[in-house]
C-alpha cells in the first residue's frame, strides 16, 4: 500500500512501540515461513494496520516470543502473530507482486521486472491460498490500468475509487458481523492511499508525464492536504465506530498522524493533523 499507512513514532509509549514491533515481525516471520526469504522483501508495515485492526475486533490467540534475525543479530526483539497474520502475509505477497508490475508499465523499471520476477512464484502460491482476493486485485489493477492510459479523459477520483473499492473488498473479508465497517474503512483509506501517492510523486510525474490525477487537476498543495484530510476524516468516522479497545491509540497513531508524514515533509503544510491522545 505504497508506505503510507504507518505509525507516528513520536506518539507511541515505548510499550506501544514495541508492540507495534512484534507485530512487524510476526508477519516478517510469516512470510519468511509461507514464502521464502525472497518475499521479505515485499515487508512494509503497511499490513501491520490491518493486522492490529483485525486481531482487535476479532481477539485470536496469539503466539509470541523472542524473534531471532538476521537482519538484527544483537537481539532484544519479540514476535506476534495470528490468524490475522496469516492472511496479511498471503495480502502483502500479491499487492506487492502487482504494485512491481505496475511500476514496470509506468517506468520501465528494470528493479520492478526483476522483483516481479522474483515474486511470481510466491504469487502463484498466494492465489492458491486466498484466490478470490487476488482475482480481485487482477480485476481492479487492469481498470486502474485503464483509467490511467486514458489520462486526463478519466475522472479525478475515477482510479482511487477503484483501489478504495478493492482495499474494502480485502478488508472486509472473514470479518463476519463486522464486514460493512471494515469494508468501508478499507475504501475511504484504500482512496486516501492512491491520492496520497499522487500527492506525493506531484513533482515527479509532472517531469515526466506519468499519470496523476492531482496534476492534470492542476491541486495546489493546500488543496491536495483539504481534499485528503476529508477522505481522512471518512476513514477516522468509520473507525471509531467499530468496538476497538486492544491496541486503539496505537491504531489512532496510524490513522490521525502517522498517514500523513510523508506529506507534511514535502509541503510543511501550515495545519497537520494532530495525533489523538
Amino acid at each position: 500500500m505504497f508506505g503510507y499507512v504507518i505509525a507516528n513514532l513520536s506518539t507511541l509509549s515505548e510499550e506501544e512501540k514495541a508492540r507495534y514491533q512484534a507485530v512487524y515481525c510476526g508477519l516478517c516471520q510469516e512470510l519468511k515461513h509461507r514464502y521464502g526469504q525472497a518475499s521479505r522483501l515485499c515487508l512494509t508495515y503497511d499490513l501491520t494496520f490491518y493486522i492490529l485492526l483485525a486481531s482487535s475486533l476479532q481477539e485470536p490467540a496469539e503466539e509470541s516470543g523472542p524473534n531471532h534475525c538476521i537482519m538484527h543479530p544483537g537481539g532484544g526483539r519479540s514476535f506476534t502473530r495470528n490468524c490475522c497474520t496469516t492472511y496479511a502475509a498471503h495480502l502483502t505477497v500479491a499487492l506487492a507482486y502487482h504494485k512491481c508490475l505496475d511500476d514496470w508499465r509506468d517506468d520501465q523499471s528494470l528493479k520492478a521486472r526483476t522483483s516481479a520476477a522474483v515474486l511470481k512464484g510466491a504469487y502463484r502460491k498466494a492465489q492458491q491460498a486466498i484466490p478470490a482476493q487476488c482475482a480481485a486485485i487482477e480485476q481492479a489493477m487492469a481498470r486502474i490500468t485503464q483509467l490511467e492510459g486514458a489520462g486526463a479523459a478519466t475522472p479525478p477520483d475515477a482510479a482511487a475509487h477503484e483501489f478504495g473499492l478493492l482495499l474494502g473488498q480485502l478488508f472486509a473479508a472473514n470479518q463476519g458481523f463486522w464486514e460493512s465497517d471494515m469494508q468501508q474503512l478499507g475504501y475511504h483509506l484504500g482512496r486516501f492511499v492512491y491520492l496520497m501517492d499522487a500527492a506525493v510523486d506531484y513533482e515527479a510525474d509532472r517531469a515526466s508525464g506519468n499519470y496523476n490525477p492531482l496534476v492534470y487537476a492542476e491541486f495546489q498543495p493546500c488543496e491536495m492536504q483539504t481534499l485528503l484530510a476529508g477522505i481522512a476524516g471518512q476513514a477516522a468516522r468509520v473507525f471509531e465506530r467499530l468496538p476497538l479497545v486492544q491496541d486503539a491509540h496505537l491504531m489512532r497513531s496510524v490513522l490521525y498522524s502517522g498517514v500523513w508524514q510523508q506529506f507534511n515533509k514535502l509541503y510543511a503544510p501550515k495545519e497537520s493533523p494532530e495525533a489523538r491522545d
